[in-house]
């Protein structure tokens, strides 16, 4: 599942599951625009005020939508975990 639509999601779960399309409402946009990153994902991270306007209604940061969320479904930024070096005692 997406970073962005588990937000969402756990949103809808702490507050009696309102339907995507209010959520999408609430935000600004149409109620087509979460069904299709339900169907899709995300090709590119949505619009910064969408984004902006997410974040408010959820009452989450700005910066885990874009960065922890939008950004990395749309696969822009690798959230995969980092190869660790192997330190070198000699020296």
């Amino acid at each position: 599942m997406s970073n962005l639509l588990a937000l969402i999601d756990d949103y809808k779960d702490r507050h009696g599951n309102p339907s995507d399309s209010s959520i999408a409402r609430a935000i600004g946009t149409a109620p087509q625009t979460i069904s299709s990153w339900r169907r899709r994902g995300l090709k590119e991270p949505p619009d910064r005020d969408l984004l902006r306007n997410l974040a408010s209604f959820l009452k989450v940061d700005y910066e885990t939508v874009v960065l922890r969320a939008a950004l990395i479904d749309a696969g822009w930024i690798d959230d995969s975990p980092k190869p660790t070096t192997a330190r070198s005692d000699a020296g």
